[in-house]
């Protein structure tokens, strides 16, 4: 997503570090290879260790003509870029993207409970190594909590009806798939706010799996990491979501660096057509300045 822009953005060279903080299947980082040659290093990471396969197989086939950069992948949250850096003897870093959201390979697979699409196990948990997964929140958690969560991490104005029906449901029977939650919410919301542009339900599967993953204190933990990792004059793109995402990494970049894009950059209209998820995603950027004297 964004492919070019980032390329652009991070203003790739021959031998350069970079962490892709958020590997996914292999995207951006296959678009990066070309442009850091073989005296570059390629870092990749993701919290979903089922993720890193088919990156691995997607990178490999990038390079498989023997000129590509030393690549690194790993088991581990953005926040951790400097344990996988150290780890192959790197204390710094010269570029870092962090492509937030959730992987279309998470999306498309309904045993991993992220999508109201198709029926599966209420899971939701990017690390299934984590403890606690949408379903066992919801088992446990008061609905004034609940409804706060809807409404801050889902921007859900009919948080508390859906909270409400979430409770009353539970004490019937648990939650235990994503058909039934979706099913709950629709039939919580007023009938007129069933039939909109978006699944009634999207902004209630938004917000728990915020929370369930903890991903706007992952994003400000990842962020940190980032700053620290990177040389000065370092690039940081950051591709955001979610309205909370973008506010987080707007003044987090205007405090620490130094900005490049004034305004988010956005997708043109042919890749939006090609991939509705494009038409939420930003794209900012900043440089890292000079340590202090």
């Amino acid at each position: 997503m964004l492919l070019r822009e980032v390329v652009d953005l991070l203003a790739l060279r021959e031998g350069l570090v970079v962490v892709d903080g958020t590997v996914g299947a292999g995207g951006h980082a296959r678009a990066i290879v070309p442009h850091i040659g073989p005296t570059g290093i390629l870092v990749g990471l993701d919290r979903d260790s089922e993720i890193l396969g088919p990156a691995r197989a997607a990178l490999a086939e990038a390079t498989a003509a023997g000129a590509g950069p030393r690549i690194s992948l790993h088991h581990c949250a953005h926040s951790r870029m400097h344990e996988a850096l150290a780890s192959i003897g790197q204390s710094r870093c010269d570029r870092v993207l962090l492509d937030l959201g959730v992987s279309s390979l998470q999306l498309d697979r309904p045993d991993r409970g992220f999508s109201f699409m198709a029926d599966g196990p209420l899971d939701m948990r990017m690390d299934k190594s984590a403890p606690d997964s949408a379903a066992d929140w919801l088992a446990v958690v008061g609905e004034r909590e609940l409804a706060d969560v809807i409404f801050q991490l889902g921007e859900e104005r009919h948080s508390r009806r859906i909270a409400r029906a979430i409770c009353d449901a539970r004490r019937r029977a648990p939650i235990a798939r994503t058909g039934q939650l979706a099913e709950i919410v629709r039939a919580a919301l007023p009938p007129a706010a069933r039939h909109g542009r978006i699944h009634p339900a999207t902004r209630t599967f938004q917000a728990i799996r915020m929370h369930v993953n903890d991903e706007l204190g992952e994003l400000r933990r990842g962020l940190d990491a980032a700053r620290a990792c990177l040389r000065p004059g370092g690039r940081l793109c950051v591709i955001t979501f979610h309205s909370l995402e973008d506010r987080i990494v707007k003044h987090y970049l205007r405090e620490h660096f130094e900005v490049v894009t004034r305004k988010p950059v956005v997708g043109m209209p042919d890749e939006i057509a090609e991939n509705p998820r494009a038409r939420s995603a930003k794209l900012r950027c900043g440089i890292r300045q000079e340590d202090a004297a």
